[in-house]
């Protein structure tokens, strides 16, 4: 699979603005949002990756684990 990387903007109706030679209908996008100001923990960011990722890398078995750190 080819991949592109372009930076975006949300527009007014608060859809992202892509480029033309980008938007076909088979296309298939990945966002990444960067907020300048906003300050993660490690544990926000793990909690964030095991989320997004939980039905491509990880078990249900490994989700309930890391899902449960912070109870331990």
């Amino acid at each position: 699979m080819h991949e592109v990387i372009f930076e975006s903007q949300l527009l007014k109706d608060g859809h992202l603005s892509c480029p033309k030679e980008y938007a076909t209908p088979k296309a298939i996008y990945k966002v990444v949002v960067s907020l300048p100001d906003a300050i993660a923990t490690d544990f926000d960011i793990e909690i964030a990756s095991v989320v997004d990722q939980s039905d491509k890398f990880i078990s249900d078995g490994e989700l309930s684990y890391y899902m449960n750190l912070d109870k331990k």
